[in-house]
C-alpha cells in the first residue's frame, strides 16, 4: 500500500504541469471573455494600414480565446510614432491592445530618431499580413518610361512629409545613386498624390505600394498612364518581374548594402506587435490567433481582394530579420542614418 502511495503521488506530481497546460487555453478564455482588445493603428482611417488592421481585427475576433471584441484606434502622424510609443510606454500590457505599426516604424530607433521611445528588442512581433512591394512611377505625360531615365532627367513627385515612405525613397535615391527625383512635399497622403499627378502638379510617386494600384487605379494601369520605373523591397514582386530593382543599379558594395537595408524595411509591410510585459500565455494565445488568421480561408480571400496576399509572415521570422538589421556593421547603419538626416 505505501508502494502504492508514493507511486500515486508521483503521478500526481508528474502530471501537475500537464494539467496546467490543459487548463492554461481555458484561463485565457475566462481573461478574454466579455473583454475589448484595442489595435491601434499608426495612420488616419481609409488607408492601407487601416485596412489592413480591420481585417486582421475580424480574424482575430474568431480566433481569439474567448472570443474578445477587437476594435481599431487610428492614431496617425509622425510616421506612425506616436502610435507606436502609446502601445510601447502608456497603453495596458495586459494582452488588451496590439499595435499596427508602419513599415518604417522597426526600424526608427536604428535609424537614430529620439522620438522613438521604444526597444524592438523588448516587445513581441505577432507578424505582418503582408510584404510590401513600393514602385516609384512617372505619369504617362512625363518623358520618363525606364529606370534609366531618372538619372538623366528630373522628375517632379509628390511626397508627404520628410521621413515619410513618399520621401524616403525618392531621397535615397537621390543621394546614393544620384537619381534626379524633385521631392514636393505636403500632401496629406498617397491619395492625394495621386489627384496631383491627374491634374498635372507633380510628374510621379517616388514610392507607391503596389498593391494599392490595381485594387484602387485600375485604369492607370489598362489605360497606360503611368510608367513604372522600379520596384522597392529585397525581391521582385510576382505581378512585376521585368521591373528592376534599385540595388540592381549599385556600383559599390556601400550603396549595395545601404539599400539593402532600407529596401528590407519594405519586407514587413503591415507588422503587428505586442508591448513586453503582456502575460505569456496571453501572448502565445494572441501570436497564435494571429497565425491562425493567416492561414483562414475567408482572411486570405479578402487579403486577395486588397491585393496583399504576397508575403504574410510570421513573428518568429520578424524578429529575426529585424534583429539582423540591428546587428548589420557600424558603418553601414552610420551611413543609412546620413543618408535619412532628411532636413
Amino acid at each position: 500500500m505505501r508502494l502504492t502511495a508514493r507511486l500515486a503521488t508521483l503521478a500526481g506530481v508528474l502530471a501537475a504541469p500537464f494539467a496546467q497546460a490543459q487548463t492554461s487555453p481555458q484561463s485565457v478564455a475566462d481573461f478574454y471573455r466579455g473583454k475589448t482588445i484595442n489595435i491601434v493603428v499608426g495612420t488616419d482611417a481609409g488607408g492601407t494600414y487601416d485596412q489592413s488592421a480591420r481585417m486582421m481585427a475580424r480574424g482575430l475576433q474568431r480566433r481569439i480565446p474567448g472570443n474578445p471584441n477587437v476594435t481599431v484606434q487610428n492614431m496617425g502622424g509622425a510616421n506612425g510614432i506616436p502610435a507606436f510609443n502609446h502601445v510601447y510606454n502608456v497603453a495596458p500590457r495586459d494582452g488588451t491592445s496590439i499595435g499596427a505599426a508602419t513599415r518604417l516604424s522597426p526600424y526608427e530607433p536604428l535609424m537614430g530618431n529620439a522620438n522613438a521611445r521604444y526597444d524592438v528588442s523588448k516587445l513581441r512581433w505577432l507578424g505582418s499580413t503582408a510584404s510590401e512591394v513600393g514602385v516609384s512611377m512617372a505619369w504617362h505625360t512625363a518623358p520618363h518610361k525606364r529606370a534609366e531615365d531618372i538619372f538623366t532627367r528630373e522628375l517632379v513627385v509628390g511626397a508627404t512629409v520628410p521621413g515619410g515612405d513618399t520621401y524616403v525613397y525618392p531621397y535615397a535615391l537621390n543621394r546614393l545613386l544620384g537619381a534626379k527625383y524633385k521631392i514636393i512635399t505636403g500632401y496629406p497622403a498617397q491619395d492625394p498624390i495621386g489627384l496631383a499627378m491627374e491634374r498635372g502638379e507633380v510628374q510621379g510617386s517616388g514610392s507607391w505600394s503596389w498593391s494599392n494600384i490595381p485594387h484602387s487605379h485600375a485604369d492607370w494601369l489598362k489605360e497606360k498612364k503611368i510608367a513604372i520605373l522600379f520596384q522597392l523591397g529585397l525581391e521582385k514582386h510576382p505581378d512585376l518581374p521585368d521591373v528592376p530593382l534599385p540595388t540592381e543599379f549599385a556600383k559599390t558594395d556601400e550603396q549595395r548594402d545601404v539599400l539593402t537595408l532600407l529596401m528590407g524595411m519594405k519586407k514587413f509591410g503591415y507588422p503587428f506587435f505586442i508591448a513586453p510585459g503582456v502575460p505569456r500565455e496571453r501572448a502565445d494565445a494572441l501570436a497564435k490567433a494571429f497565425d491562425d488568421v493567416l492561414e483562414e480561408p475567408e482572411f486570405l480571400a479578402e487579403a486577395k481582394t486588397q491585393g496583399r496576399p504576397f508575403g504574410m509572415t510570421r513573428g518568429g521570422e520578424m524578429a529575426a530579420l529585424i534583429t539582423k538589421s540591428y546587428a548589420l556593421p557600424k558603418e553601414t547603419i552610420d551611413r543609412a542614418r546620413e543618408i535619412l538626416n532628411v532636413k
